[in-house]
């Protein structure tokens, strides 16, 4: 029962992953729109300084 039950938490938390890496693209692109950090924040349900991190995590990521 326990293997079931780790399985659903490997699952979830791949879930997790890709749900945020989708939220940092989304979030690049309004950037790059002309959003502000402050404008994307309420949209995202952040805060706008949880917003700048993911941003600037996400920066990080597009370098090659």
């Amino acid at each position: 029962m326990a293997q079931k039950d780790l399985r659903r938490v490997r699952s979830a938390a791949q879930r997790v992953e890709t749900a945020e890496r989708r939220l940092r693209e989304a979030m690049v692109k309004a950037q790059d729109s002309g959003e502000s950090v402050r404008d994307i924040a309420p949209w995202a349900g952040l805060s706008a300084s949880r917003v700048q991190q993911m941003l600037t995590q996400a920066r990080r990521e597009q370098v090659p």
